[in-house]
């Protein structure tokens, strides 16, 4: 089950795992560097006795890249182990009185303190949701932790701050972890821990207490997503098969309740000023929301990356709405933006596709993409659901239907079938050191996310920019046969762009046309389907990720699991 339950939490990228189970009581700790599968392979991992266990897939912050300082961690006389997601700030002070109690170390690790803490408070305590209550009060930081103790075989505790935990139900085994996707192959039965919150799970209950050791009662939730969706199918990836589904979650992401369209889009009417947060793929979402909002609906409006929010805290009260987005809802930067807006009196909303996650629970009103898990660490199919979620939002505001999905969803269709010619640019240019993605008004966004995901994915240095900004600078970069995609569909702009593309061309530049109307100044041109201008930027960055996914491949880079990176930032 542990280890079923880690390889289905790899999109989260990491860089070591391990497991610690209880088995006579006796802690067993095994862990190591590397996949998963590479880890099984050494060190046997399924082969470990016991029926009360943890396991980790570690990313190293705190401490390098170790055997030492993979996880779980155990107490110096093992009598605990752990396992911990977040950071915890005053790790060093406490290190340094551990060590003047005696405690001996074994990583550089921020969690390791943990283990030392729980085992001291154990002892003194001799109750282990006690023991963690008393822990959880002396660090600072973010953090969830999953602790199993050597003499009580049958319980795991657990504890949240500031990210993501939750208990998975089930008859006569039961279960807690980061993500719904570690369980639900057992249960879709959840119980989503609120913030400062610990839970005792055995294999029989569940009992959740607040950090100040109060019992609280809550009932399961059932998850809707299917196993289904977690097969790969006849794909080589996960994120080919997700590129490959978006004629189906376009669809899905319109399907929206109706109450709830008009409560969002009242708050919105109601708002002296919106700010649209979000980070990484959400924000370049929230870009193209941002500028319809602005340009059709006439809603005073500003996206921000969610991480700088607090810059503009001072034009934040009560008259102030924030629109989050978010796939994972669980992104630090994201939540933090939306506790500080709170603080300040703001009506938060948000735009999310995990219905139990923390910002679908601290949000006012929340649309769902209704897109499916998402494993492929970049964003693909959850990036054009938000547009079309954000798009229903600015065509209520204006008081029209929301139509012309079943259209919608045949242009993206037609756009996977770029997929040839696409593959073809991205073995040809596989070896470039640079590539461009320039774009004007509302395609701005989608140049910034095509870089993005080539960045991700290939690993080949890309910049997304205006193409009015292109004679600022830009142009001193282009030598002969620099590659350069112009996104330039039918439409006011387009004129304009074309002649950007011109300049870039008479520079040498290989450029690449992502459109709807052919031009003879492209080198190569990627004909993508004629649609309503709001749906424009979903149509056009199909080709973006394709080149993506495809340079990725030529490159023999996983496509996954690109190196460095996690699927849900729930770190700052």
């Amino acid at each position: 089950m542990l280890l079923s339950g880690l390889k289905r939490v790899e999109y989260r990228g990491y860089d070591s795992a391990g497991m610690a189970s209880v088995y006579e009581r006796r802690i067993e700790v095994r862990k190591g560097v590397g996949k998963v599968d590479e880890i099984e392979r050494r060190l046997a991992l399924s082969a470990m006795k016991g029926n009360t266990a943890v396991a980790h897939t570690r990313w190293a912050t705190h401490g390098g890249v170790t055997e030492s300082n993979a996880h779980p961690h155990t107490s110096c006389g093992e009598k605990v182990a752990i396992v911990h997601n977040g950071i915890v700030e005053n790790y060093l002070k406490l290190k340094e009185e551990l060590l003047s109690r005696g405690h001996r170390f074994k990583s550089e690790t921020d969690t390791e303190v943990i283990a030392h803490l729980l085992e001291e408070e154990y002892s003194r305590l001799g109750d282990s949701v006690k023991a963690m209550v008393s822990v959880v009060k002396m660090l600072k930081g973010q953090y969830a932790v999953a602790a199993i103790f050597q003499d009580r075989p049958d319980t795991i505790v657990g504890a949240r701050k500031d990210a993501p935990l939750l208990v998975g139900v089930s008859d006569g085994k039961n279960f807690i972890a980061s993500d719904v996707l570690a369980f639900i192959e057992h249960t879709d039965r959840a119980i989503f821990l609120n913030n400062m919150e610990v839970a005792e799970v055995t294999k029989d209950s569940v009992r959740i207490f607040d950090f100040r050791g109060r019992e609280v009662k809550r009932k399961p939730t059932q998850v809707a997503w299917e196993l289904a969706d977690l097969s790969k199918f006849d794909y080589a990836h996960y994120t080919l098969k997700e590129i490959n589904e978006q004629p189906k979650t376009v669809a899905g992401a319109h399907m929206q309740d109706e109450a709830r369209l008009e409560e969002f889009a009242g708050a919105l009417r109601k708002a002296d000023y919106v700010f649209v947060v979000g980070s990484g793929t959400s924000y370049h979402a929230g870009m193209i929301f941002a500028n319809r909002l602005a340009k059709e609906a006439r809603v005073r409006n500003e996206a921000v990356i969610s991480g700088e929010f607090r810059e503009r805290l001072d034009f934040v009260d009560r008259s102030t709405v924030v629109v989050a987005l978010s796939q994972s809802g669980e992104t630090a930067d994201v939540l933090e933006a939306v506790r500080l807006a709170r603080k300040k009196g703001a009506r938060v909303l948000s735009i999310v596709n995990a219905v139990g996650s923390t910002l679908a629970r601290e949000s006012d009103t929340t649309l769902l993409l209704n897109c499916g898990p998402e494993v492929g660490v970049a964003a693909t199919k959850s990036f054009t659901a938000q547009v079309v979620v954000s798009n229903l939002v600015v065509d209520r505001l204006l008081g029209r239907s929301g139509n012309g999905i079943e259209s919608l969803s045949s242009a993206v269709e037609r756009a996977l079938r770029t997929d040839d010619l696409v593959r073809q640019l991205a073995v040809r240019y596989r070896d470039a050191p640079d590539f461009y993605f320039v774009a004007r008004g509302q395609h701005y966004p989608v140049a910034l996310e095509g870089a993005l995901k080539l960045k991700e994915l290939s690993y080949i240095h890309a910049e997304g920019m205006p193409a009015s900004e292109l004679k600022h600078g830009t142009l001193a970069l282009i030598e002969k046969g620099t590659p350069v995609v112009v996104i330039n569909p039918s439409g006011p702009n387009h004129e304009d762009t074309l002649s950007n593309a011109e300049e870039l061309r008479a520079r040498g530049a290989d450029v690449i046309g992502v459109s709807d109307v052919q031009s003879r100044v492209y080198t190569h041109f990627v004909k993508v389907p004629e649609v309503e201008e709001k749906y424009k930027p979903v149509v056009e960055v199909i080709p973006l990720q394709l080149l993506a996914y495809w340079s990725a491949v030529a490159r023999r880079n996983d496509p996954d699991y690109p190196r460095n990176l996690a699927k849900s930032v729930t770190v700052k």
